[in-house]
């Protein structure tokens, strides 16, 4: 064995590597599909029959206004806007 023989990094692809690939764009999906809950469920009639709603009357009040619609339907634009960003992330890495 000679003594100057230098350290070559193998070239073989880590096995984590299609792992984290993986789950990178399960995080892009499930923020996805958690955006476009938020943006679009709070403007649906459905939105109305929940437990919440009859459990305290203060907060019936605060979930029918229009003002805690749109800070959801925010959130789901800030979710929407994050999982793009990791989708293409994650086609960066790739």
């Amino acid at each position: 064995m000679p003594l100057n023989m230098e350290f070559q990094p193998d070239s073989t692809p880590s096995p984590r590597r299609p792992v984290l690939r993986v789950l990178r764009y399960c995080f892009a999906l499930f923020t996805l599909e958690v955006g476009l809950f938020l943006l679009i469920f709070p403007w649906t009639d459905k939105w109305m029959f929940n437990y919440l709603q009859d459990f305290n009357p203060l907060l019936q009040e605060l979930w029918t206004t229009s003002y805690f619609r749109g800070a959801l339907s925010g959130l789901g634009i800030v979710n929407i806007y994050l999982a793009v960003s990791e989708f293409l992330r994650a086609l960066r890495f790739s």
